[in-house]
């Protein structure tokens, strides 16, 4: 009996605040009043445009799945269709978690209780691939922000270009580090940023070269797809820029959202700012940058965080307690 309990007020609360989060920024987004939608929903090419992004975000979700089965392959067999579920419930439980870390919470649930803590380590591998290949396009968008758009920086081209070769270096050694972590976590655990990342840096360090390989592979593709997701939006709310200039802005944007410290009740604003500071630079089209930064969260985020729900509401293979 108390164990049910506790599973039933487990769940309640997720519920609760899952839908709670979602509602409140739904419902304080204020820009979502200025629209008119029923314009743009007599348009075939908005159908066309929704119907991408909510494929991508199918997409996007199934290369997590990808990723984190591989990774729990050493630890325990899990079938697809439950890892997909692990997935998906770890973004409701993670939805309202400082940095979303109630993802990995969420995801060892469905594993066998004598696999959770090593699958958390083995799980939090993946959120520092993603971290890595945030950071690695990030700064090769940077690099090319320099160097095709010297005009917008407001700083001497010779600077420009010392600070992309810098930047470019960084690059190199970023990608060294990420395969020979092992050598350098003495000296990055002095630092507290990376202090909070210990179990990851550990857990990597024993990965073989191959399998990092392609868990960075993966993260890398998962960018890609939101940020196709990301560059459709801005064209869906008439946010002309090129291609060119959504890489190097959106780039820009998710760089400095990872590297700068936020909570999950903050993200959606940091997002909405950072997007407005960036891809600003190449349209004045503020209203459209800020609507394309909240619906990508509520495509990305609220409605798996929803579906995932219904996973912790209905578990066939899930053992809370």
């Amino acid at each position: 009996m108390n164990s049910k309990f506790l599973r039933f007020g487990f769940i309640a609360a997720v519920l609760i605040l899952t839908y709670g989060f979602i509602a409140y920024k739904i419902i304080r987004f204020d820009e979502l009043r200025s629209v008119d939608f029923s314009l743009m929903l007599r348009k075939p090419f908005t159908y066309l445009l929704l119907i991408a992004v909510l494929s991508l975000m199918i997409i996007n979700w199934t290369i997590e799945t990808f990723k984190w089965q591989k990774l729990i392959l050493p630890l325990q067999s899990i079938a697809f269709a439950n890892s997909f579920k692990a997935v998906i419930a770890g973004i409701s439980i993670g939805l309202f978690t400082p940095n979303r870390v109630g993802e990995i919470g969420g995801r060892i649930l469905f594993l066998e209780k004598g696999n959770r803590t090593a699958g958390a380590f083995l799980s939090a591998i993946g959120s520092f691939a993603q971290f890595v290949a945030t950071i690695l396009m990030g700064i090769m968008g940077f690099v090319l922000f320099l160097l095709l758009f010297p005009e917008k920086t407001h700083i001497n081209p010779i600077l420009n270009k010392s600070l992309a070769i810098i930047l470019t270096f960084l690059l190199f050694v970023l990608i060294w580090s990420y395969y020979n972590i092992k050598r350098i976590v003495p000296w990055l655990l002095t630092f507290s940023f990376f202090k909070k990342r210990e179990d990851s840096f550990l857990a990597i360090s024993k990965l073989p070269g191959k399998t990092s390989t392609t868990i960075l592979a993966l993260s890398i593709l998962r960018y890609i797809v939101f940020f196709i997701q990301f560059f459709l939006l801005l064209r869906l709310f008439n946010v002309p820029i090129s291609l060119i200039e959504g890489f190097v802005s959106i780039s820009m944007t998710y760089l400095f959202m990872t590297i700068i410290p936020t909570t999950t009740l903050l993200e959606l604003g940091l997002r909405g700012s950072m997007a407005i500071l960036f891809i600003g630079l190449f349209s004045e089209n503020i209203i459209g940058i800020v609507l394309a930064s909240m619906v990508l969260w509520i495509i990305n985020i609220a409605v798996p965080a929803v579906a995932g729900t219904f996973y912790l509401v209905k578990p066939k293979s899930l053992k809370l307690f």
